[in-house]
C-alpha cells in the first residue's frame, strides 16, 4: 500500500498461533507476522520498526512542504509543456502616461541576459515630451534591480508589479520603469548597469547565475501630426502553463478612426508559436520568439528573451475599449507593459508626462490623489504666508 508522499510500506498481518507455544508463553492468542519486516516475530520490536518507518516519512513529506518544492514542467529552462488556467490579474487598469492631442510614440528594446547591458535604436522627429525605460528582472527579492543608466545617466526605476518567475525558478519577474526624457536621443541608446548575476554574454542554457535580467524597452512619447489617445499601461503577467492565453482590457476615449497602434513588451520568449491578439484576433502567430537584438556576440541554444513588438490593428469607430492578449504555445512568458495610440479627439487628463518628469507614479495613484495633495499644498502654503494669497494666482 501507499502512504504520505508515495512512499510504498508492505502490509503486516496478524495471524493466530493454533495452539502453539511459539513463543514460550502464549498460546491461543495472535502475533504480528513478520515475513516482509523481518525479525523473531516480537510484536514490541514490530510495533518500533513500523513507527520507524512512519516518522520517517512524516519527516520527508515535512521536508518538502517545508521548502516549498513544487514540481516542475520545463523541459527546458524557460518553457513548460503543462496546461492549465492561470489565476493572475490582468496589467493594471492605472497608465504609466496617458496624453490626449497631436501626439506620436516610438518603441523599442534589446535583450540583456547575462550581459547587463545593451542599444536600444529609436527614431523619431518630434519633439520628445515624455520617455520611459521598462525593464524585467528575475530574482528572489528587489536588492539593486531598481539602478540602471541610459547614456550614461544613472537612473532608479519605480517597481511597477511582480509575478512568477516564467519557469526559470529564482524568485519572481520584476518589472521597473523609470522616466528617462531628458537622457533619450533618436538613434542608439546605451543602457547599463542592470543587476545580473553573469556579464559575459554566455548563453543563457549553459550560465545560470541570478539575478536574471531579460531586457528593457524604451517608449518615447513625442509631438506628432494627427489627434490620438496614447496610454501605456505597465505589470507583470506570467504565464508558465502551455497552450494558455492571457488578456487584458484599455479604457480610452472614443475611436475616430479604424486603424489604431499598439505595442506589446513581453519577456522571456525563447521559441516559435508565441502570439499576440488585439480584439480577439491573432495580429502575429510568432510575435515572441525573444527577437529584440542582444550585444552579445555568442551563440544562443534559443530566443533572446525579450520582445517590443507593434502593430497597425483593426480599431471600431466609437469604441472606449480594447483587448489585448498574450498567447504561449510550450513557452513561458511575462508580459510587462503595452502600449496603445487610439486615434482620438476626446480630452484626456495627463498623466507623467511633462517637459521633464521627475517621477513615476506609482500603483495606484491617480491624477485625482494627486492634484489633491497639490491643492492641500499650496492652502498650507498660503496660510504661512498670509501675503502670497493678496497676489492671487492662476493655474493652467
Amino acid at each position: 500500500m501507499h502512504g504520505p508522499a508515495g512512499v510504498s510500506v508492505n502490509l503486516v498481518i496478524i495471524r493466530p498461533l493454533a495452539n502453539t507455544n511459539e513463543s514460550g508463553i502464549y498460546t491461543d492468542e495472535y502475533k504480528l507476522h513478520s515475513d516482509y519486516i523481518g525479525g523473531d516475530g516480537n510484536p514490541f520490536r514490530m510495533v518500533k520498526t513500523i513507527r520507524r518507518i512512519s516518522t520517517i516519512t512524516f519527516a520527508i513529506f515535512a521536508l518538502v512542504l517545508f521548502i516549498g518544492v513544487t514540481p516542475s514542467f520545463a523541459t527546458t529552462p524557460g518553457t513548460t509543456n503543462t496546461p492549465g488556467p492561470q489565476a493572475d490579474p490582468p496589467l493594471n487598469s492605472t497608465p504609466l502616461f496617458q496624453i490626449g492631442g497631436d501626439y506620436s510614440y516610438v518603441a523599442a528594446g534589446t535583450a540583456l541576459r547575462n550581459t547587463g547591458s545593451g542599444v536600444i535604436t529609436t527614431s523619431y522627429t518630434g519633439t520628445v515630451v515624455a520617455a520611459y525605460l521598462v525593464w524585467g528582472i528575475i530574482n528572489t527579492d528587489t536588492t539593486g534591480l531598481d539602478a540602471a543608466s541610459i547614456n550614461g545617466h544613472a537612473i532608479t526605476g519605480t517597481l511597477q508589479s511582480d509575478d512568477a518567475s516564467p519557469c526559470w525558478g529564482s524568485g519572481n519577474m520584476w518589472i521597473y520603469a523609470a522616466p528617462v526624457t531628458s537622457y533619450v536621443t533618436s538613434g542608439a541608446n546605451t543602457v547599463s548597469g542592470f543587476a545580473s548575476g553573469a556579464t559575459d554574454g554566455s548563453d543563457p542554457w549553459s550560465t545560470y547565475a541570478a539575478p536574471l535580467d531579460d531586457g528593457a524597452s524604451l517608449v518615447v512619447l513625442t509631438t506628432g501630426a494627427t489627434a490620438n489617445n496614447i496610454y501605456m499601461y505597465t505589470g507583470a503577467y506570467t504565464t508558465y502553463t502551455a497552450d494558455n492565453l492571457l488578456t487584458s482590457t484599455f479604457n480610452h476615449g472614443a475611436a475616430d478612426a479604424t486603424t489604431a497602434t499598439t505595442t506589446f513588451i513581453v519577456g522571456d520568449g525563447q521559441l516559435p508559436g508565441n502570439y499576440a491578439q488585439y480584439n480577439g484576433v491573432t495580429v502575429d502567430s510568432n510575435a515572441f520568439p525573444g527577437s529584440d537584438p542582444k550585444t552579445s556576440s555568442a551563440t544562443w541554444s534559443y530566443g533572446n528573451l525579450w520582445d517590443t513588438k507593434t502593430y497597425s490593428v483593426s480599431e471600431t469607430l466609437g469604441a472606449t475599449s480594447d483587448s489585448a492578449g498574450v498567447g504561449d504555445s510550450v513557452d513561458c512568458l511575462t508580459w510587462a507593459a503595452q502600449v496603445i495610440s487610439i486615434p482620438s479627439t476626446a480630452s484626456v487628463t495627463p498623466i507623467g508626462v511633462g517637459p521633464t518628469p521627475t517621477g513615476v507614479p506609482e500603483f495606484g495613484l491617480s491624477f485625482i490623489a494627486v492634484t489633491a495633495m497639490g491643492v492641500l499644498f499650496l492652502a498650507l502654503f498660503r496660510k504661512l504666508n498670509p501675503k502670497f494669497g493678496s497676489l492671487g494666482t492662476t493655474g493652467k
